[in-house]
């Protein structure tokens, strides 16, 4: 059995492959989604410098009083 979608047979091994390929590029995407979420909370766990300590207190400090 053979099914045309746009001139293309979709017959067992094509939608094999397509299957395949589907799952590798889900796979891909959730993979870099993944790395990207995970550096960006290294980024945040990172220390902060003398001088954005500094900004950061006074600003805490003119809120306070």
């Amino acid at each position: 059995m053979s099914v045309m979608v746009t001139s293309i047979p979709l017959d067992s091994p094509t939608v094999s492959v397509l299957i395949v390929g589907f799952f590798f590029a889900v796979l891909q995407v959730w993979w870099i989604r993944s790395l990207l979420l995970r550096n960006a909370a290294r980024q945040k766990a990172q220390p902060l410098s003398s001088q954005q300590f500094r900004k950061d207190l006074e600003r805490i400090f003119k809120n306070e009083f």
